[in-house]
């Protein structure tokens, strides 16, 4: 902010998952940083971890302060479009009108108008935007965290890690699975998040969550590249590709004692779980190990925990945490099971991806880098040695693949977030305050 201006008053709200609160965890230090008064709505653990931004931390209330492992029969449900619905009934519908709540109070306690950022799936602010009794926000900004959840007649729908496929059949069969989504989705959540709008007395129906996770907000910054998202000719006007956030800085940690093996390895292969789906690394990692034992190449093993594989080759090299800042530019090749921070991160430094993921979103994420052609998408979530190490193999003989991943590296070099967002904050405070 320059001399003169006018500290904004801005409202944060995040659903209360580490992915989501991450993300939105960097935009709070920023704004705070540029002299913006902050006020931060998440779960109740994430205190300490918003508290450290410098943004006042509010909890939200106890409806809306959910977890996936607080439903025991999800994991029952098999991936793909019956465990999104389900997902979006219990996980984001249900704690919508204790979302709004909370919103409104904070909301009231001040007369001064508020932004609010939200980030892709919250939904608290959606009933006073469609009629319900309240304060409205003098504007409302989403921030994509995931995938864009958007259905589109110019490819297949979200959730279904299908890409597109411009032949009369493809778009006839695109056609055919969004109407089935959108009818499943009619009969569920929208059904329930139907119900909540009139019991909250809202004047206008809700839009299906297909359409109105972007719909909704006054702006939609997504934080990613468009060359990551399928093209839309129906995209709305107020979506905008802002580049990736950069990783947090953390305290400094010592490198491993055998760090030096990194920087004098001919081939670095970086293989990663990521932070949350890690608890069984015999998903993704030891077959990796296993596969790529042989390989003239060192491979980095971040468990994200403390946790070390069942059997080390010779060539492996493990930390429960490692920077990917400080080694993915030593890196050829990340093996990863498709986190949307973790792979973005990759293209930030320009490196292709070998791709294992079978959730709603990671199987979206796969589908993208895949089909922009930066990765190799095995297709599963547990995958066998032999299509490991023959994905591997490729995307190292493969300029092709090296390429664009260089080139996808330089169109995020051409974003910075953190100001875009900065200035839309700075904008609607004074277009709208």
């Amino acid at each position: 902010m320059g001399a003169g201006d006018t500290m904004a008053r801005v409202l944060i709200a995040a659903v209360p998952f580490f992915g989501h609160v991450r993300p939105m965890r960097l935009i709070a230090a920023d704004l705070v940083a540029r002299g913006h008064a902050v006020t931060f709505l998440t779960g109740a653990a994430f205190r300490a971890a918003v508290e450290g931004t410098g943004a006042r931390f509010v909890p939200l209330p106890a409806e809306a302060d959910v977890r996936p492992d607080r439903f025991p029969d999800r994991r029952r449900i098999p991936t793909g479009p019956a465990r999104l619905e389900y997902d979006n009934q219990h996980l984001f519908v249900a704690p919508m009108a204790a979302q709004h709540a909370a919103l409104q109070a904070l909301l009231a306690e001040d007369a001064a108008p508020a932004v609010l950022l939200h980030d892709t799936m919250f939904l608290g602010a959606w009933p006073v935007r469609h009629g319900a009794a309240g304060v409205r926000p003098a504007a409302v900004v989403g921030i994509g965290v995931m995938p864009l959840p958007m259905n589109s007649a110019d490819h297949p729908p979200f959730g279904s890690g299908l890409v597109p496929d411009d032949s009369e059949e493809g778009r006839a069969r695109s056609r055919v699975l969004t109407e089935k989504a959108e009818a499943a989705e009619r009969a569920g959540s929208h059904r329930l998040l139907t119900r909540a709008f009139e019991r909250l007395g809202a004047a206008e129906p809700p839009p299906l969550l297909s359409q109105g996770l972007v719909g909704v907000p006054d702006l939609f910054l997504q934080l990613s590249i468009e060359s990551l998202e399928y093209p839309r000719g129906d995209a709305p006007s107020h979506l905008r590709y802002i580049g990736a956030l950069p990783p947090e800085r953390g305290e400094a940690r010592a490198l491993p004692v055998w760090w030096d093996d990194v920087t004098r390895a001919n081939r670095v292969i970086l293989v990663s779980q990521g932070t949350i789906a890690n608890d069984d690394l015999g998903r993704l990692i030891e077959p990796t190990l296993r596969a790529l034992a042989d390989l003239d190449a060192v491979i980095v093993v971040a468990t994200g925990r403390d946790a070390v594989p069942a059997t080390l080759p010779a060539n492996a090299r493990v930390a429960e945490f490692i920077p990917f800042d400080t080694v993915l530019p030593h890196v050829d090749v990340l093996v990863s099971n498709g986190g949307y921070g973790g792979v973005q991160q990759a293209l930030r430094h320009g490196v292709p991806l070998v791709l294992a993921g079978d959730t709603e979103d990671k199987i979206e994420v796969c589908a993208k880098v895949s089909w922009a052609g930066a990765a190799v998408s095995l297709g599963t979530g547990d995958p066998d040695e032999a299509d490991i190490r023959k994905a591997v193999d490729s995307v190292l003989d493969d300029p092709l693949c090296r390429d664009r991943a260089r080139e996808l590296r330089a169109e995020y070099e051409a974003h910075d977030p953190r100001v875009a967002i900065a200035d839309a904050v700075d904008g609607l405070a004074v277009r709208r305050g």
